[in-house]
């Protein structure tokens, strides 16, 4: 009999592809839309964003009520 529970890990790596794959790279995004993405909870999805940003460029920002988008900043040499 298998054992209950999650079959897949998610890590933070998959996060970043999320943001990285897409056409818009610097389009923010909710902590939904990456769950959506990757097939995983919303739980997991904020999780794994709120590890990034304590660790990589990735920020985030409230916009309204209990809302985030998060993104990774576009750095443009001037």
């Amino acid at each position: 009999m298998p054992d209950a529970g999650r079959e897949t890990e998610y890590t933070e790596s998959d996060v970043l592809d999320v943001f990285t794959s897409r056409g818009d790279y610097a389009e923010p995004l909710t902590a939904t839309e990456i769950a959506d993405r990757l097939g995983c909870s919303r739980r997991t999805a904020l999780n794994k964003l709120h590890e990034l940003s304590e660790k990589t460029d990735v920020t985030s920002k409230k916009v309204g009520g209990r809302s985030r988008v998060w993104w990774i900043p576009v750095h443009v040499d001037s």
